[in-house]
């Protein structure tokens, strides 16, 4: 499947070689990606206008990644959402579905990222 080429990404992850390592494969797929390394760093980009789809960290500084989705989705509702997370508990997974995010373990299958972002 082609990318749509319109899409663009916010890649938040407080670990920043992997956020610019992801956004960096993704723009290799066509999509536009930014990155930033807080939920605080990343509400800018995705507020009052900003990215179709976040990919997100479950653990960042602050406020973490499940919040994040929560409050920009609370007044971007369109916004599709999904969490990444080393961290597979059932607690993990439940958090970020309930903000409305899919999930993916980490490391990163980027196949199944760009499946996600293709349904956009």
């Amino acid at each position: 499947m082609e990318p749509n080429l319109r899409s663009s990404v916010l890649v938040v992850d407080d670990n920043q070689d992997l956020a610019e390592n992801i956004a960096e494969i993704l723009g290799l797929r066509g999509y536009v990606a930014v990155v930033a390394t807080s939920a605080e760093e990343a509400l800018p980009k995705a507020l009052p206008q900003g990215p179709d789809v976040l990919v997100t960290d479950f653990r960042l500084p602050g406020i973490n990644g499940a919040e994040l989705v929560r409050q920009v989705r609370q007044r971007r509702r369109e916004v599709r959402a999904i969490v990444i997370s080393a961290y597979t508990d059932d607690e993990t997974i439940a958090a970020a579905r309930d903000a409305g995010a899919d999930f993916l373990p980490k490391p990163v299958d980027f196949g199944a990222l760009a499946r996600f972002i293709d349904a956009t």
